[in-house]
């Protein structure tokens, strides 16, 4: 995997977790707290947490090779 995929990656996580927040925010203002608002809570839970163990990696990498 190159560094420039990985970063994509990493940008990708976080746009999707916009995304579902989005989502989420939006149908609990129409409908309140139902089945699909939670799932795309989770979904965004997912997503944010996925891509920030993503970015701690990519930065302990970053910081390994400038010795």
């Amino acid at each position: 995997m190159t560094e420039k995929s990985f970063v994509m990656q990493i940008i990708f996580n976080y746009l999707m977790f916009a995304l579902f927040l989005y989502f989420t925010i939006d149908t609990v203002g129409d409908i309140g707290w139902g089945f699909f608002p939670v799932l795309y809570a989770l979904f965004a839970t997912f997503d944010f947490v996925r891509g920030t163990r993503m970015l701690n990696i990519y930065v302990k990498i970053k910081k390994g090779n400038k010795s």
